[in-house]
């Protein structure tokens, strides 16, 4: 009598150590699934459990989603290893490997609900990995119908301020039961690693609004996440990092303010437009016929405003902040195969020892599957083959196709190359002042500019400036500030306006507000640095009028008190000096406040 080709008792262990790299990539294969079936809407449920530390920990994780579900069929061989339901290569699918695999990784049993034509006609299987090394599952037994389980039922159709979430018409559930390899343990820094991996890898679906990921804490829920696309080349309007011009060192959400832009954009070699790249790839298909695709390789380099002099001054590293912390995080180049990266490393492009510079720049491949034999991709999504070959390592029947590498190299190596010498450039250069004036400082010149405004006692025999002290004295400021080569008309300009306000990281220590008196106009000086402006203002400027209004309620106290200067200088220097102190005490108690009884 013959014997098995595996003795599935005994390679419970093999079974489970499948060789994804992390638990982001464990999740992000069950995710896969759900958008190959339609999915509008994923949610990743975590639950916790007590570990005998005594510490709360996620102990199980359930993933949710509206997609097309599965039909008894189906649903029987989902968990079979090496059974596949997906052979087309049109979509992300393929393989038909990930369930078992990716759900191994991460605990010993796995139950899947799935249902179609309402959820009452959900049924069930599951795979027991310690059953079977102890012989008590064999097979997977044939779906039984059963009710979603309580913790997961409520979601089924789950009510949210934006909207309510609907999972009853058909989708699926998988669970995965006492996770044992999830890390790290804890909900916070758990779902901190998946948001932001999770955005990496499905930037594009969520982006283009294909699906929508939110990761929920069963426990509590009212610190759920919609996951945010995490784009590395920093070009989307809708991703998780954006920036304001006006303070280059900060980062925000869409939504949080209405200013607030894409800080990287395509790369352009002095108005080439080589930031889209199609690259015609040789290669043998399936049949061993020499053919062509078509790769495209999109570039993005860091905008001027947001990595100049005048952005961040000599002196200053730019990768000390939170862009440039960010950007640190997504320096490489990624790997795009259907609309999901499924890459992202250096693959031997370029180096980085002493060059931090390089997450200055962006870079992403995007193949579709008929490159998967070139490109070497693993059958759990896990990585392609993409590195140099030396010469005396290629096979000499296939040497009239060069290596993908090879065929890649001859546009990435030199526009990088191009990249990091603009962006040093961009680094020693300081910005051209456009003239444009805020909202707040064009209402405020309109009132003042009013002669039924003027101030009773004000002196009007002050003599006036001539236009070649206000145009010289005006440059000279404009350069102080940063920019570059300003003109007489743009620093007569900047004199004229009753009020330049400027947005500048003075430290922590600095007081919250500074101003001078420079000829006719007031520069009134907003420390982002200073804990007024990251716990209240930049909160409250994600809406422009909240801004105008306050930008407008602080000059018309500052301008009061420079108009009284004339005869009471040493009082209002005093008056500045205790409203500062008081200012900077009673945020202080409100940050922190004493516990006194």
């Amino acid at each position: 009598m013959g014997k098995s080709i595996v003795d599935i008792r005994n390679m419970g262990d093999a079974l489970r150590n499948t060789g994804y790299k992390n638990i982001e990539s464990a999740v992000s294969e069950i995710i896969d699934n759900s958008v190959e079936a339609g999915a509008k809407d994923i949610f990743v449920i975590l639950r916790e459990g007590v570990a005998a530390s005594g510490r709360k920990v996620v102990t199980e994780i359930g993933f949710l989603d509206n997609g097309e579900g599965m039909n008894a069929d189906v649903l029987g061989s989902c968990l079979g290893i090496g059974a596949s339901t997906r052979q087309s290569r049109k979509g992300m699918g393929r393989f038909g490997v990930g369930l078992p695999q990716a759900s191994l990784y991460a605990c010993p049993e796995i139950e899947v609900y799935s249902w179609q034509g309402g959820v009452e006609n959900a049924q069930k299987v599951y795979l027991d990995i310690n059953k079977v090394k102890d012989g008590e599952q064999t097979e997977i037994e044939d779906p039984i119908q059963e009710k979603i389980p309580d913790p997961y039922a409520v979601y089924i159709r789950y009510q949210t301020l934006v909207g309510v979430y609907d999972f009853s018409q058909s989708g699926t559930l998988v669970i995965w039961k006492r996770c044992d390899r999830i890390s790290p343990k804890t909900r916070a820094p758990l779902t901190e690693r998946l948001e932001f991996s999770l955005g990496q890898k499905f930037r594009y679906f969520i982006h283009d609004g294909v699906s929508k990921i939110k990761i929920v804490c069963d426990e509590n829920p009212e610190v759920a996440v919609d996951v945010a696309p995490n784009d590395p080349l920093f070009l989307m309007e809708d991703n998780c990092v954006l920036c304001d011009p006006a303070e280059p060192k900060l980062i925000y959400k869409a939504g949080q303010k209405t200013t607030i832009e894409a800080p990287f954009e395509l790369y352009s070699a002095k108005g080439t437009g080589t930031g889209e790249v199609e690259i015609p790839i040789k290669y043998i298909d399936k049949n061993g016929v020499p053919t062509t695709s078509s790769v495209l390789v999109r570039f993005s380099i860091v905008k001027n405003k947001f990595y100049d002099v005048t952005a961040f001054p000599k002196g200053t590293n730019p990768g000390t902040y939170k862009l440039g912390k960010h950007a640190a995080k997504m320096e490489g180049i990624s790997v795009i195969r259907a609309r999901r990266e499924i890459d992202f490393r250096r693959f031997d492009f370029y180096n980085v020892i002493n060059e931090p510079q390089h997450r200055w720049w962006g870079c992403e491949i995007i193949f579709g599957p008929e490159l998967d034999e070139i490109f070497g991709v693993s059958n759990n999504k896990q990585y392609v083959e993409l590195k140099r070959v030396d010469v005396n390592d290629l096979d000499p029947d296939e040497n009239d196709i060069p290596p993908i590498w090879d065929q890649l190299a001859t546009t990435i190596i030199p526009t990088i190359k191009a990249m990091y010498d603009q962006n040093e450039e961009t680094r020693n250069s300081t910005r051209t002042f456009d003239g444009s004036n805020s909202p707040s400082t064009d209402i405020i010149n309109t009132v003042e500019n009013d002669p039924a405004a003027v101030d009773l006692d004000e002196d009007e025999d002050m003599e006036e400036p001539s236009e070649e002290e206000v145009a010289e004295t005006g440059k000279e400021e404009l350069k102080e500030l940063g920019y570059e080569n300003p003109t007489d008309e743009q620093g007569i300009a900047f004199i004229n306006n009753s009020v330049n306000f400027v947005y500048a990281d003075k430290g922590e220590r600095s007081p919250a507000f500074d101003y001078k008196a420079v000829l006719k106009t007031t520069v009134i000086t907003i420390n982002t640095s200073h804990k007024f402006y990251t716990s209240f203002l930049s909160k409250i400027y994600t809406n422009a009028e909240v801004k105008i209004t306050f930008e407008l309620f602080l000059a018309s106290l500052i301008q009061s008190i420079r108009k009284t200067d004339a005869y009471q200088l040493a009082e209002n220097d005093r008056l500045m000096t205790t409203w500062y102190n008081r200012l900077n005490n009673y945020i202080s108690e409100q940050l922190n406040p004493r516990n006194i009884t």
